[in-house]
């Protein structure tokens, strides 16, 4: 059986913390982990991504496209 979980929350509340924490736990446990990064603003992740979004989207040319300053990028990708 397959189990995921989606991780949401505001820039800055510990997505990234948590899905480092849980990944680690489970591999310890033996359990196959695949994380799959959905936000292009970050791009210091901790751990290795199944699926990386930021190889398809690059927060800078989001920015650039709809004229958004270095606080509206995240804005942008939520829309």
């Amino acid at each position: 059986m397959v189990f995921g979980q989606v991780v949401i929350g505001p820039p800055g509340s510990g997505k990234t913390t948590y899905c480092n924490g849980m990944s680690q736990f489970l591999q310890f446990i033996g359990r196959k982990v695949a994380v799959i990064n959905l936000d292009p603003a970050n791009d210091m992740l901790p751990y290795e991504c199944a699926v990386n979004i930021e190889e398809l989207i690059k927060l800078s040319d989001v920015m650039m496209e709809h004229s958004l300053g270095p606080n509206g990028g995240d804005h942008a990708l939520s829309v």
